[in-house]
């Protein structure tokens, strides 16, 4: 911006140089450089621009009273300039010296805070690691702007749900009702599924993700980072793209392996809970869910050996039963053998191992 107004600067000097003037005399005269060439004359109003600044400096002078009008505009106009540069980079050091000495302030009493507590040093030290990484995400990554907490309810949801397809057409049913045409209803479950069931959860190095035994309350799948499952002592890593426990949205389920994080790592979760009030809510989603997890339970079930990092086949080709909104409840009283698709219904199909009695 700066060079742009400069050249435009040195352009109307060299174009006043080259008009004549009721006294003969214009700067190009004067300085007898009118017979030179046309670079070094716009060399000479580029250098007389910059001197107009307070950058360098130039013999060059006004010769008659067009030029030193311009003179006189060009000066106001790079007083203002200036003080704008100046004020600019004055802001930005002053913002920078403030974070930097708010990062020294927070992580000096976070080191006092790890002494004063007697924590060892290997706790503190990935603790303290931690803290760097996610102290310098939040620095260097733009978090949600305030400003879109104006928006409507509507466009947020929207929002969240583009955010998030990408991850989200991962799981087999749910790409299968982004891919066959959304209705208003379905895009609207989507978008509520998108808004209060996904969360972003991060994790450090050698952080415990889930354990063995635990009760499934979501499914995880990763956005950067490494991950590593071990069951028996037998390590696989996670691969990119991949679900995690994702058994768990469609029946009870206690996992049956560890999950932790080799480096660190940022993961979309799933609430199982949010998920299934949320389709719940919707007849025509509900009945396309109830039959995908029926689908899904049975081929659990065929499976000798199972894992959290199972995942079913590819998706049937079949298409899912459309029903009129005046028949949903008669389909759901008749046909259907769980009167709603919630965490009382299709979740009691028990596909697990019974978890182990610590009494």
């Amino acid at each position: 911006g700066m060079l742009l107004l400069e050249h435009v600067i040195a352009c109307g000097w060299f174009g006043l140089g080259s008009m004549e003037s009721a006294s003969g005399k214009t700067w190009l005269t004067e300085y007898e450089l009118q017979d030179d060439t046309f670079f070094k004359q716009y060399t000479a109003s580029l250098r007389w621009a910059f001197s107009q600044l307070g950058i360098g400096g130039t013999d060059i002078e006004a010769t008659n009273e067009r030029e030193g009008t311009y003179s006189l505009m060009v000066a106001l106009i790079s007083l203002v300039n200036f003080s704008t540069i100046i004020s600019s980079m004055t802001s930005l050091v002053s913002t920078l010296q403030g974070r930097r000495m708010e990062e020294t302030q927070q992580f000096g009493l976070l080191r006092r805070f790890l002494r004063t507590n007697n924590i060892s040093s290997n706790l503190s030290q990935r603790i303290t690691r931690f803290l760097q990484y996610t102290y310098h995400q939040r620095e260097t990554n733009s978090h949600d702007p305030y400003i879109l907490a104006y928006l409507s309810k509507s466009l947020q949801a929207e929002l969240q749900l583009a955010r998030y397809s990408d991850c989200l057409a991962h799981l087999p049913f749910v790409d299968q009702l982004l891919t066959n045409g959304m209705r208003v209803q379905e895009n609207h479950i989507m978008q509520t599924l998108a808004q209060r069931a996904v969360a972003i959860l991060d994790s450090a190095e050698d952080d415990v993700v889930f354990c063995h035994g635990c009760r499934a309350d979501a499914t995880y799948f990763t956005l950067h980072g490494a991950l590593s499952y071990l069951k028996n002592d037998d390590p696989t890593r996670v691969r990119f793209g991949q679900w995690i426990s994702e058994m768990c949205l469609w029946t009870e389920w206690f996992h049956v392996g560890d999950l932790l994080s080799v480096s660190f790592a940022k993961l979309v979760a799933i609430n199982v809970d949010e998920f299934c009030n949320i389709i719940a809510t919707a007849g025509a989603v509900q009945v396309q869910a109830h039959e995908y997890a029926i689908s899904f339970v049975e081929q659990l079930n065929k499976e000798i050996d199972v894992n959290d990092l199972w995942q079913m086949a590819p998706p049937v080709t079949k298409k899912y039963t459309t029903l009129k909104k005046d028949t949903w409840s008669e389909y759901f009283s008749s046909s259907l053998p769980f009167a709603q698709w919630k965490k009382t219904s299709t979740r009691k199909l028990k596909v697990s191992p019974d978890p182990p009695d610590l009494t």
